[in-house]
C-alpha cells in the first residue's frame, strides 16, 4: 500500500497553532513512520516544524492573515481587517489554489489549525477535512462586529467555510463552535520535555550548584513591547533566558538566545522556574504541562484572553504583572508574590497529541 498522505493547512498567527501542530506531527511520525507523507502549508516560520521533523514537506502559503500585531501585546484592528477584506475578495481564487495544492499533494487528509481557507479547499479538491484548535476566526471577530459591522460578513463567511470539516478536535481553554457539527474533545496538544530541570540548567551554562531562580522572558513570535530597566529593580539574585540581546539597564545576569533557538522551548520551560509573557494558547499549555509559573501581561481585544487567563487560574501557578510595570523594569515584587504561591491542585491530561494521533490515523 503506498503511504498515506497527510497535509496539514497550519495558522501562521503567533507561534501557538505551529508548535501545537508540530507535536501533532511528531506523534503522527511515532506511530506511522515512513507509511505517512506529511506536508504543511503556512505562514508560520518553518523551522518549528522541521527541528522535529527535518523530512517534513513545509510549503509558504498565504493561507491566513490572522490578527496584525507590531507586538505580542498590541493589535492592529484596521490593518487585520483589511487583510481580511482583501482574503474575501479573493477568496474564489485562493480557494482554487488551494485546491490543486490539495490535488497536488494527493492529500487523503487535510488537517486545519485553523485557516478557515483549508475547509474551503478540502471541499472544493473533494479531500475530507478535520480541524483541531480552541477557537475559530469567526468566533475571535465577530466580537469586533459591535464596533464595526464589516466584521460580520468576515465571521459568517469563515463560519460557511468551516461547516466544511468532518470533525473539530477541541482543545481545552476553547471558545464557541457553532460551525462544526462534530465535536470530539481531547486534551491538551502541548509539546512536552523528555530532558530534566537540571540538564536543561546545565545546557543554559548553568552549573549544579547555581541555585539562583531561572525565569525565561518570553513573547512568541512577535516579541514584546520595548521596555526600559535602567530605573528597574535589582534581580541579581535571578537568572533570567531570553531571546535576543540584554534589555538595556537591566540588572540580572542575561542569558542570551537566538531565533531559532538551539534547545527547543519546551526544554526551556523545564529547565525554568518561572516565565515572563504574554498569554497565549501554547505558553499557557507549556507552562501547565511543566508546572512553571507564569507572570504574565495583560492583552486586551482579543476574545482568547480571558478563557486563557481563567485557565491558567485554576490550572497553573499565575499572576498578572501590568504592563507599565513590566516596561519599567518594575518585576521584583510580582516575582516574590509568584513564588510565594502555592502550586495548584488540580492537573490536566496533556496527552492531546497522542489521542488525536490514533484517531487521524483511524480516519485515514
Amino acid at each position: 500500500m503506498p503511504p498515506r498522505r497527510l497535509l496539514f493547512y497550519v495558522s501562521g498567527h503567533g507561534f501557538g497553532h505551529a508548535t501545537r501542530s508540530a507535536a501533532l506531527i511528531a506523534a503522527l511520525r511515532a506511530r506511522a513512520g515512513r507509511d505517512l507523507t506529511i506536508g504543511v502549508r503556512s505562514e508560520a516560520p518553518h523551522w518549528i516544524f522541521t527541528e522535529r521533523d527535518p523530512a517534513l514537506r513545509c510549503a509558504a502559503a498565504a493561507i491566513d492573515p490572522g490578527v496584525q500585531q507590531p507586538n505580542g501585546l498590541d493589535l492592529d484592528l484596521p490593518r487585520t481587517l483589511a487583510a481580511h477584506e482583501a482574503l474575501a475578495a479573493a477568496w474564489n481564487e485562493a480557494v482554487e489554489r488551494e485546491a490543486r495544492a490539495i490535488a497536488d499533494f494527493a492529500a487523503d487528509l487535510v488537517v486545519g489549525d485553523i485557516p478557515p481557507l483549508a475547509f474551503a479547499a478540502a471541499k472544493r479538491a473533494g479531500a475530507p477535512a478535520v480541524a483541531v484548535a480552541n477557537f475559530g476566526w469567526d468566533w475571535i471577530f465577530e466580537s469586533y462586529a459591535g464596533a464595526e459591522p464589516r466584521w460580520r460578513a468576515i465571521a459568517a463567511r469563515y463560519r460557511a467555510a468551516y461547516a466544511e470539516a468532518e470533525t473539530l478536535f477541541r482543545l481545552p481553554f476553547h471558545g464557541d463552535f457553532p460551525a462544526f457539527s462534530r465535536i470530539v474533545d481531547v486534551p491538551l496538544l502541548v509539546n512536552r520535555s523528555t530532558c530534566t530541570r537540571k540538564a536543561g540548567r546545565r545546557r543554559l551554562g548553568l552549573p549544579d550548584g547555581d541555585g539562583r531562580r531561572l525565569v525565561l522572558i518570553s513573547f512568541g513570535g512577535l516579541g514584546s513591547s520595548p521596555f526600559d530597566a535602567s530605573a528597574g529593580d535589582d534581580l541579581s539574585d535571578f537568572v533570567c533566558v531570553g531571546f535576543g540581546p540584554r534589555p538595556r539597564g537591566f540588572r540580572a545576569d542575561w542569558i542570551e538566545l537566538p531565533r531559532p533557538s538551539p534547545i527547543p522551548h519546551e526544554d526551556l520551560m523545564q529547565a525554568c522556574d518561572a516565565v515572563l509573557g504574554k498569554p497565549g494558547y501554547g505558553i499557557v499549555a507549556e507552562a501547565i504541562a511543566h508546572g512553571t509559573r507564569f507572570l504574565h501581561l495583560p492583552r486586551a481585544d482579543f476574545r482568547e484572553i480571558p478563557v486563557l487567563e481563567a485557565a491558567l487560574a485554576a490550572h497553573a501557578c499565575a499572576r498578572r504583572l501590568p504592563r507599565e510595570d513590566f516596561e519599567a523594569g518594575r518585576w521584583r515584587s510580582a516575582l516574590d508574590a509568584l513564588f510565594a504561591q502555592p502550586a495548584p491542585a488540580t492537573s490536566l491530561a496533556t496527552d492531546g497529541d497522542a489521542v488525536i494521533a490514533d484517531a487521524l490515523l483511524d480516519r485515514l
